[in-house]
């Protein structure tokens, strides 16, 4: 039933692809100089925007089969990745500059919140996303895939619902041989604002919490079977106090960053022993939250128990009030 329902709102929803160089009843595009035999589609598997051309052209280093806006898509994406992406970086390390870059830059379209709505020619592109600076979650996830095959880091696409029936795009991507779960476009909540931290509740994330608030065919899903390279394993932190849990939160705020994780090494005032559903906080260490307050007027800290590994950890979350 979601994936019927999914299926019917590509042509109306989010995933609704209205690029220039596409007509109403394109389904292909020749996308080699060379031989007007060889065609690529318009849309991937999908419904969404295809940016298979412009990751090709990226590996190959051969832009001559790219149309005008392939080619500007091309040129903005290649001056990101010279921008973001340094030598020695693992592909943690470049999926994240991605994600952080993409959050940043780009804004979900202010003047059409309603997904089902009218919404502007490239919002469900790279193009718009990067040339435009808005887009909906279709453009975010092409974004982010377009960015991933360009660094050959293994990624695929669903489109399917969220737990709001709204039809939703996000993304798996697959770090030192395992899968994990992306939803860029949850990573950057409306409104935006300029130097507002970046969220990294959906980055690498597990099924788990995505099935918390989307609704889809898992079958054909790469299998989530590890934690390694999520989010909270790599920022995880021991505390022994509640001023080294303090120093976590300023530490994170000054990195521009949103979510920060630790474990606490001595007794507490709150229990450790029950997971949070996705979107419910607690009281959690009261001192912090009203320290960073007063250090920092518009912004706060809530508090969350995330289950990890087995056991229980501690999120802190950086958000503007």
């Amino acid at each position: 039933m979601i994936l019927a329902a999914a299926a019917m709102m590509l042509l109306t929803g989010c995933t609704e692809t209205t690029s220039a160089d596409s007509t109403a009843d394109a389904s292909e595009k020749v996308t080699s100089a060379e031989s007007q035999a060889e065609v690529i589609p318009a849309l991937d598997e999908n419904g969404l925007y295809n940016t298979a051309p412009i990751s090709q052209a990226y590996l190959t280093s051969d832009t001559s089969a790219l149309d005008d806006m392939q080619k500007e898509i091309y040129d903005i994406a290649v001056n990101v990745l010279d921008e973001i992406i340094t030598e020695g970086m693992d592909d943690y390390e470049k999926e994240l500059a991605v994600h952080d870059y993409i959050v940043r830059n780009v804004t979900y379209e202010k003047d059409n919140l309603d997904i089902f709505g009218e919404h502007s020619e490239h919002s469900v592109d790279p193009y718009g996303a990067l040339a435009e600076g808005e887009c909906i979650c279709s453009g975010y996830t092409t974004t982010f895939k377009m960015f991933m095959d360009m660094l050959e880091i293994p990624c695929r696409s669903t489109v399917a619902l969220s737990d709001r029936d709204n039809e939703h795009a996000w993304n798996m991507v697959q770090i030192n041989g395992h899968w994990y779960y992306v939803d860029v476009t949850w990573d950057d909540p409306v409104p935006d604002f300029e130097g507002r931290p970046v969220r990294h509740k959906y980055f690498n994330t597990s099924k788990k919490i995505m099935m918390a608030r989307h609704e889809w065919d898992s079958s054909d899903d790469p299998v989530n079977d590890s934690e390694e390279d999520s989010y909270i394993a790599h920022e995880l932190r021991t505390v022994e106090n509640e001023e080294e849990i303090y120093s976590l939160a300023e530490e994170s705020f000054e990195k521009g960053t949103s979510n920060f994780y630790f474990e606490p090494d001595y007794e507490t005032d709150w229990q450790m022993d029950t997971e949070d559903m996705p979107d419910n906080y607690i009281s959690g260490p009261v001192e912090v939250s009203s320290k960073f307050l007063q250090a920092h007027g518009d912004y706060a800290v809530q508090w969350q128990r995330i289950g990890y590994g087995g056991r229980i950890v501690m999120c802190g979350c950086i958000v503007h009030v």
